[in-house]
């Protein structure tokens, strides 16, 4: 039987890719000497690699999706984004949005705009951190299924049901990336499966990353470039993406990160 605290070990790398040395002594509760010998076991073993203060996870056990980690990347493209992105919304819009970390950052920008102008919408979504930013100021419809804790969501059959009885004006979807070609693209397949029910059901598909993004390609196409109206992105796209993309009849806007700079200072 595997060690418990090997378990945990793992499991928190598999999030967070490193960790120190004092904070697996706090996660396990044990002394450093037991932290130690820990490390050197699971080094021994191809598992990590000692770092200097701590471990990371062996390019054999790459680190997994972490909505933290995630969250805490290209902040400042992510809330112009955002800012533009509200610019899309209208009085009286269902819209879904999926529990990308853009997407999240779109909302908070929904309360923010809120406070000063009254907007009359309707949110689906599956993410559990865009129910806690929205509910109090919106009403929210919130997907059953099973929680991800390293996503902070839900997925599965009873979302996929539920999501494929409702209609939207616009859904308001992230990625992790695209082929070039065809697709944009993801990771898994629970999340490929929710976002292509939602553009299905939509009259219009809006994709919310930063360029970044653009570099990328995941194994897992769920949003054909046919079946997206917009992209909102920040002004790091490359003029050969933005021409791809305008050829595939959509709608590219870039959120001006000067100007948002200067609002925000």
């Amino acid at each position: 039987m595997k060690d418990w605290r090997e378990q945990e070990l793992m499991n928190q790398l598999r999030i967070k890719g490193k960790l120190e040395l004092s904070e697996a002594v706090e996660l396990l509760q044990v002394s450093e000497s037991t932290v130690r010998r820990l490390f050197a076991r699971l080094e021994e073993e191809g598992k990590i690699i000692r770092v200097y203060g701590g471990v990371q996870l062996s390019a054999k056990h790459p680190a997994e999706y972490s909505f933290e980690r995630v969250a805490q990347q290209h902040i400042e493209e992510k809330r112009a984004i955002a800012a533009a992105a509200v610019e899309l919304l209208r009085d009286g819009d269902a819209i879904f949005c999926d529990s990308g970390t853009t997407v999240l950052c779109f909302c908070m920008e929904i309360v923010r705009r809120m406070r000063e102008k009254p907007l009359k919408i309707q949110v689906f979504t599956n993410s559990l951190a865009i129910l806690e930013v929205l509910s109090p100021y919106l009403p929210v419809v919130m997907l059953g299924g099973e929680y991800r804790p390293h996503r902070k969501d839900f997925c599965g059959y009873l979302g996929e049901i539920a999501l494929s009885r409702m209609h939207m004006n616009k859904c308001f979807l992230g990625t992790d990336g695209y082929d070039g070609k065809n697709y944009f693209t993801t990771t898994d397949f629970d999340t490929a499966r929710l976002a292509e029910i939602a553009v299905s059901n939509s009259d219009m598909t809006v994709i919310l990353c930063d360029s970044s993004k653009f570099k990328d390609c995941e194994p897992i196409g769920y949003a054909s470039f046919a079946d997206v109206d917009v992209v909102v992105t920040d002004s790091g796209l490359g003029s050969d993406v933005k021409r791809r993309l305008e050829m595939a009849q959509i709608r590219v806007g870039l959120a001006d990160m000067e100007k948002w700079k200067r609002e925000n200072a």
